[in-house]
């Protein structure tokens, strides 16, 4: 187990005479009650093709609880997806350990993820069978968790799991439900605020802003992107980015103008920060990473009286060994997510007329090169040159920014595997023709380029040369030096994208490459 001091923030709102307080923040534990399965062949299926180790998640819950309870913190966030698929059973065996922190004098702040209710895939797993089992309603989920936030609220939205708690004296906690009302025949992964939630939230941000409260907020999808592509690769992760809702921006420029810097989040299994300028104002994304996936994360957020919040984060290694092994899931996943986006990219290219014309000059035709005659082969062809790499990329992701980083390096890594997949399956080993082929896709692999240089560069947000200034109008974000980034402050950090796909850094005033060679 370990801790590591992950980022410190400076509110705007100074706590006058508030004394130090400590929070835990929990993210989709997804616990599954161990009487729900047995080590038949259906579990096994049922594991062995999930990122998560889920045969352990009641375990490594009971792990969180004990920890959080020694440490003794005044509140526990739990920003969703309680349990593996909304099982009773589950949720029974969550509210029992949520009961015993509230009677350590801990309270626990619970808002559900989409997983949590009336959820179809809720399953009992015997032998080679999977069979259905009980989910909970929204009702249920209210009366079962109402000691847990919902009946401390001093606001919430008319039939919705949205409220707002007074932890203090000095402090606003927004509870966001983010989740879409699962169906009997759709389970959804995307989600977001309707009208009705923001308008709420605004008042209620305005309500506690007016009694001098600091407000933060949690909800279970992210408030921003956290990397480029995301939404083009994994769109439901992210708030307000599907029909139905209001857009993303109107979501977030609206919580900023009522008071809203810092947003809880979860869902994308990731433990990163992000912030995101919107009217001038920077938002802030703490994702937390799932308790059931490497590496376990638990974030430990200290409100200081200073109005300084300070976050780190403290891991559960239990399980990291098969964690990793199943990580290679979660790899082959966003391959296969690469590949469905790239695909149908091979007709438009091929349809291009200024591509054609590229060809002709250069004496080729598309005959020349092995392209993929399916999904299938396209996702298998990539695994074969991308899969270690993508999963030390997601390993990375999974753990955030830590000082142990070696980004420059791991970037070129996936790139390489890029490289490879073009050249010797796409091209049949000929460099010649691997040569054409990345200047007529030189659009698309800067695209890949940018959303893998983003993960690995989390904490520089839009602008990597801004430094948010202090002043009582904005949030401050401090990156300790001897991070995967230099400090922000003191070192501004830039990156560049040329049109050919390759990056060079921009720091002090000089140019280096992805593995820190001088180029100028």
């Amino acid at each position: 187990m370990k801790k590591s001091v992950f980022i410190l923030f400076a509110l705007s709102l100074t706590l006058f005479g508030q004394a130090q307080m400590r929070m835990a923040v929990i993210a989709d534990p997804h616990v599954l009650s161990t009487s729900l399965f047995d080590d038949g062949s259906a579990f096994n299926d049922a594991k062995n093709g999930s990122s998560r180790v889920i045969e352990y998640s009641q375990q490594l819950f009971d792990s969180a609880v004990s920890i959080i309870t020694d440490e003794q913190p005044e509140l526990v966030l739990l920003v969703g997806d309680l349990t593996n698929d909304g099982e009773k059973l589950s949720h029974q065996h969550i509210v029992a350990k949520l009961t015993q922190l509230k009677n350590s004098g801990i309270q626990p702040i619970v808002i559900p993820g989409n997983n949590d209710i009336a959820n179809k895939n809720a399953y009992l797993y015997q032998g080679d069978k999977k069979v259905q089992t009980e989910s909970v309603s929204q009702a249920e989920f209210e009366s079962m968790y109402s000691d847990f936030g919902l009946s401390q609220a001093v606001s919430r939205e008319k039939d919705s799991l949205s409220y707002m708690v007074y932890p203090t004296d000095k402090l606003a906690v927004i509870c966001l439900n983010s989740a879409k009302k699962n169906t009997p025949a759709t389970q959804y992964n995307e989600g977001g605020l309707y009208e009705s939630t923001i308008a709420w939230a605004e008042s209620a941000a305005a309500k506690a802003k007016s009694e001098g409260r600091m407000v933060i907020a949690m909800m279970h999808h992210q408030i921003t992107d956290h990397f480029n592509m995301e939404n083009e690769m994994t769109p439901s992760y992210v708030a307000n980015t599907t029909d139905g809702y209001p857009a993303l921006e109107n979501l977030q420029s609206r919580l900023l103008a009522a008071g809203v810097e810092v947003v809880l989040t979860g869902h994308y299994h990731m433990t990163s920060i992000k912030h995101t300028m919107n009217e001038g104002k920077q938002l802030y994304d703490v994702s937390t990473g799932s308790l059931s996936s490497y590496p376990s994360p638990i974030r430990w957020l200290t409100l200081s009286n200073n109005g300084q919040l300070a976050i780190t984060t403290q891991t559960i290694d239990t399980y990291h060994e098969l964690e990793l092994k199943r990580n290679e899931n979660t790899a082959m996943g966003l391959i296969s997510r690469a590949a469905n986006t790239a695909y149908p990219m091979i007709d438009k290219v091929k349809n291009d007329a200024k591509i054609k014309m590229m060809l002709t000059l250069a004496g080729l035709s598309f005959d020349d090169f092995n392209l993929p005659s399916s999904k299938a082969q396209m996702q298998s062809d990539m695994a074969s040159k991308m899969l270690p790499s993508m999963t030390t990329m997601i390993n990375e992701l999974s753990r955030g920014d830590e000082n142990t980083r070696q980004p420059a390096e791991n970037l070129k890594a996936c790139m390489d595997g890029v490289d490879a997949y073009v050249k010797d399956v796409v091209c049949g080993g000929n460099e010649e023709l691997a040569d054409v082929l990345q200047v007529l896709i030189a659009e698309y692999r800067t695209m890949l380029y940018s959303m893998c240089h983003s993960v690995f560069y989390n904490y520089v947000g839009e602008d990597a040369t801004q430094v948010v200034p202090d002043n009582a109008n904005t949030l401050t974000i401090n990156v300790p030096a001897n991070t995967a980034l230099d400090a922000v402050s003191n070192n501004p950090l830039s990156t560049k994208i040329l049109n050919n796909g390759t990056i060079y850094i921009l720091r002090n005033g000089h140019v280096y490459d992805v593995l820190g060679k001088q180029l100028d």
